[in-house]
């Protein structure tokens, strides 16, 4: 038998501590090429599965979940989002399935009759699968076991009796490696696993046992070209994308190899169509609101992008989400500055800005560095009012109400900081978090100002403070110089609490070393600038907390 999981590479467990369930819109969906692409795999080889969807996946892809039944295979429930035991109880989970099993059924058209539960389940967890069989579901396929306290009862599929009903368990199978039970069904386990331990252990089983041979893999799994959670562990990063190129070719070759069927095609279980509404797609968001004589002023954006390829899908949903959440109050138009990329940045930003109105790119011959891409955004803006943001949203964008307002209020410039009080940060690299504070400290002593942070991207500009600035620093240097020109200069600048979080996509363009030695000669350049009375300095700065 066969199980293939129709998930997002964003939805697997190990990424739950980075990626909240709340912000999987932003980034770049590719289930249906990997479904795609596994549909090609069983007309190749003649193979029959059952592919266990969750109920988000039914909402946004109604279409995918049908099409996967008019191939001619089934249907089968693994909750509503990647939720299992870990996280939820016996009751919540059972809830979750039924809510998930009405918008797969709506969506594909026929009963849901098996199930598979997030994670898996061990021997501890049977007695779930009395709720499940008292929810109406004919089989599960969740019983994992790892390590040395596996069951040899739970090796081969068993049948519950509870009630009046029965329900079938299709255990991952397993082998013995001096006592410790590893599974060999498939997924993670084909990829970590050399290849021909995998070929003989497999062969064993099926010599060994008069049962049915499970397997299993995500759909994700036949995507090679995902882009990659940066922010993750180095031991989550293996586990999750070591040997991904290999992974068509091994299931190509089990699948030419032997018989695959469905769960339910095992069990002798008819299809049966069912009659629901329709499943919903998700909301679309508008990506652009244009009225007659609009009163709502327009705000800037410029995203400085080098080398961002693969950032670029994340961010643009992001965006739109920005868009969708301020359409009320604020007309945005996004200025993109590719700074001399050496990767397809350009191509890809010009590719998914195509059309729109309100957006706008720009491109540099040659690298200058963030902060020239910056005011090079600035200098393109339509409108008075400018913000600039990071490419990879380590800096939430939709926070960029609180530098709006702050600019309406009269400030120069707005800079946002998760060292002030009321900010946080999450994720960050405690050597980086050190270094950060250390330079604060140097430079509010230098320019005798209370601010908390001097580097950060996330800001707001007022246009005409900033069309005749001229830096003398490239790169990360040149985003504080601006921030400590526009502070020696006494225009007002104000700080606002934000939240920063580790880049999830990508690596950072940073270069310690020459980035330390760099901020320490324009600290030294910086006491020797003239400046306002020491009064009025303190008066133009200050750290505030904005309410959104």
């Amino acid at each position: 038998m066969l199980g293939i999981t129709l998930e997002e590479y964003f939805h697997v467990g190990a990424f739950r501590d980075l990626i909240a369930r709340g912000r999987w819109y932003r980034f770049e969906p590719r289930l249906e090429a990997a479904t795609n692409r596994a549909l090609g795999l069983l007309a190749e080889t003649s193979t029959t599965a059952t592919f266990f969807a969750h109920g988000w996946v039914a909402e946004r892809y109604p279409e995918l979940v049908r099409s996967v039944v008019e191939h001619g295979h089934e249907i089968g429930n693994s909750g509503y989002a990647h939720r299992g035991l870990r996280e939820l109880s016996v009751d919540l989970l059972v809830d979750e399935f039924a809510r998930s099993r009405d918008l797969l059924e709506s969506a594909a058209g026929v009963r849901v009759r098996g199930t598979r539960v997030p994670d898996w389940i061990a021997p501890r967890d049977l007695p779930l699968l009395e709720r499940l069989a008292d929810a109406g579901y004919d089989y599960d396929a969740s019983l994992r076991q790892v390590g040395t306290s596996a069951g040899a009862e739970y090796l081969v599929p068993f049948e519950v009796h509870h009630g009046g009903r029965s329900i079938w368990e299709f255990p991952v199978p397993t082998t013995s490696v001096a006592g410790f039970r590893v599974p060999i069904g498939g997924g993670n386990w084909f990829r970590q696993l050399p290849a021909n331990v995998v070929r003989r252990a497999v062969s064993s089983w099926m010599r060994t046992h008069d049962a049915p041979f499970s397997m299993y893999f995500q759909a994700w799994e036949l995507d090679p070209e995902q882009p990659r959670i940066t922010a993750a562990s180095w031991i989550t990063r293996v586990r999750h994308y070591r040997n991904l190129d290999r992974m068509t070719e091994l299931v190509r070759e089990f699948l030419s190899g032997g018989r695959f069927t469905s769960f339910a095609e095992w069990l002798g279980l008819q299809q049966e169509s069912t009659v629901r509404s329709p499943a919903r797609a998700g909301l679309a968001l508008t990506p652009e609101i244009v009225l007659d004589d609009d009163p709502r002023p327009v705000v800037g954006v410029v995203v400085p992008c080098y080398n961002e390829a693969e950032t670029l899908p994340y961010l643009m949903n992001t965006l739109a989400s920005v868009e969708w959440r301020f359409a009320h109050r604020y007309r945005f138009h996004f200025v993109f500055v590719d700074d001399a990329s050496a990767d397809e940045t350009w191509q890809v930003l010009t590719g998914l800005v195509a059309g729109r109105s309100n957006c706008s790119v720009v491109r540099h011959t040659v690298n200058r560095g963030v902060a020239h891409a910056i005011l090079t955004g600035i200098a393109a803006a339509p409108s008075e009012l400018v913000c600039s943001i990071d490419a990879d949203c380590t800096y939430d964008p939709h926070e960029i109400g609180r530098l709006v307002e702050a600019l309406e209020n009269g400030a120069s410039l707005v800079t946002a900081s998760p060292y002030h009080p009321e900010g946080h940060v999450v994720g960050v690299p405690k050597w980086r978090l050190a270094l950060s504070s250390t330079l604060s400290s140097m430079y509010r002593r230098v320019l005798h100002s209370n601010l908390h942070t001097y580097t950060s991207c996330f800001r707001g500009y007022r246009k005409s403070a900033f069309t005749e600035l001229t830096l003398r620093h490239r790169g990360f240097l040149g985003v504080a110089e601006t921030l400590a020109r526009t502070i020696l200069s006494g225009e007002k600048v104000v700080e606002i609490p934000a939240t920063l979080e580790s880049r999830l996509i990508g690596q950072s363009k940073m270069r310690v070393l020459p980035v330390i030695l760099g901020h320490l000669r324009l600290l030294a350049q910086l006491s020797r600038m003239p400046r306002p009375a020491e009064q009025e300095s303190r008066q133009g700065t200050e750290a505030i907390a904005i309410r959104a």
